[in-house]
C-alpha cells in the first residue's frame, strides 16, 4: 500500500494551526498576568485573530485531505517576492514621514501592479476603498493612534 504524500494545503494548515494555538495558548497565559476583565485586556484582540486563524488552518487541513494528490511545483517568481520585500521595507521607512493613508495607498497601488493588475481605475478603487476601511476600523473605532505624517507638519498644515 502506497503512502500518499501530505499535501501543501495540509502542511499550511497544520503550521498555521499550531502557530493560532499558540496565540491562543499566549493570549490566555498573558492575560492571567492583568487583573481585569476580558473585554479591555490587550490580549482579547490577539485572542479573537487566533481563535479565527484556528478555524481556518482547520479548512485548510480539511480542503488539504480532499486534494491529496501531488500538486504541480511551480517556479518561484523571485523578481516579484523581491519586489514585494523591497516594497515593504520602503513602506517601513516612509510610513512615519508620509503618514498610515499616503503610504498605505502607496504600498497598495504598488504591490497591486507588481502582481499584475493593470486596470489603474481598480487599483485607485481598491487601494483608497481598503485603506480607508482600516482607517476607519482602527483610527476611528478602535481608537488606534496612526501616524499623521511628519510631512504635514513640515508643511504646516
Amino acid at each position: 500500500m502506497k503512502k500518499k504524500a501530505l499535501s501543501s494545503l495540509m502542511v499550511e494548515g497544520i503550521v498555521l494551526f499550531v502557530c493560532s494555538f499558540s496565540g491562543v495558548v499566549g493570549s490566555f497565559f498573558s492575560h492571567r498576568g492583568f487583573n481585569i476583565e476580558w473585554k479591555l485586556s490587550p490580549y482579547l484582540f490577539p485572542l479573537i485573530i487566533s481563535v479565527f486563524l484556528m478555524l481556518l488552518s482547520i479548512s485548510l487541513i480539511v480542503e488539504g485531505l480532499k486534494k491529496r494528490d501531488e500538486e504541480k511545483k511551480g517556479k518561484t517568481e523571485w523578481k516579484t517576492l523581491l519586489s514585494f520585500i523591497l516594497l515593504c521595507v520602503i513602506y517601513c521607512l516612509i510610513y512615519n514621514f508620509l503618514g498610515f493613508i499616503i503610504s498605505t495607498i502607496a504600498l497598495l497601488v504598488s504591490v497591486m501592479y507588481v502582481l499584475g493588475e493593470r486596470r489603474w481605475w481598480f487599483i485607485l478603487l481598491i487601494s483608497i476603498l481598503a485603506t480607508l476601511v482600516i482607517y476607519t476600523l482602527f483610527g476611528v473605532y478602535l481608537s488606534v493612534m496612526l501616524p499623521k505624517g511628519r510631512i504635514f507638519w513640515y508643511l504646516g498644515l
